[in-house]
């Protein structure tokens, strides 16, 4: 058994409006926060987050902040964070996907004293992948190119779901998991030679 250390916050903000946010927040009231804020940069309506999602956060208690950006975290006498300086925000015209894009209000800038924050922005790869595996042909989301098989551009690596896809599904990555697994074991097969082992007799 491993002791693996949990901090676990009392007053909790969480930045990011998808389905993990409402999942980290959550988590964090189980474990005994007494306050959990959702903060994000655009209003409830605009979330990605499924609506029963958002619905099941609010009823469990997360207290949602609209239309606010965080600008700093700031640093308490015992080395944590001791509380954040947001910005408010105000939407613009859609963007690229579709929403309003979320614009700076000048000089509306205020604290907020928390002493936990949890990212939950986004879903891009790993950008360690690319900067540490030399020859792995990567497209320019960051993610992992792979043939039918699932294989990178280098030998015997194998790769599938979010890292090659981007932002999916649980149940899609785990299909690229088993066709990754079929496409190693008839490699395998064909290329590695058995012989039959006899084994002593008394």
């Amino acid at each position: 058994v491993y002791d693996t250390p949990i901090r676990q916050g009392k007053n909790v903000v969480v930045f990011g409006g998808g389905n993990v946010a409402m999942d980290a927040a959550r988590t964090a009231l189980r474990l005994g926060a007494d306050s959990v804020t959702l903060a994000y940069r655009r209003t409830e309506a605009e979330m990605p987050a499924r609506l029963a999602e958002v619905h099941h956060a609010k009823e469990e208690g997360v207290h949602i902040l609209e239309l606010v950006n965080p600008l700093e975290f700031i640093k308490g006498e015992d080395g944590f964070v001791s509380a954040v300086k947001l910005e408010r925000m105000e939407l613009g015209e859609p963007d690229a996907s579709g929403r309003r894009r979320p614009i700076e209000v000048p000089g509306s800038e205020f604290d907020v004293d928390v002493d936990c924050v949890i990212m939950a922005l986004g879903t891009s790869p790993n950008p360690l992948i690319k900067s540490t595996t030399k020859g792995l042909e990567i497209n320019k989301k960051g993610g992992i190119v792979v043939n039918e098989d699932g294989l990178t551009s280098r030998e015997n690596v194998y790769a599938g779901g979010d890292a090659v896809t981007g932002a999916a599904t649980v149940i899609l990555a785990m299909g690229a998991g088993k066709h990754a697994a079929k496409s190693i074991d008839e490699y395998i097969k064909s290329t590695v030679s058995y012989t039959h082992l006899t084994l002593p007799t008394k």
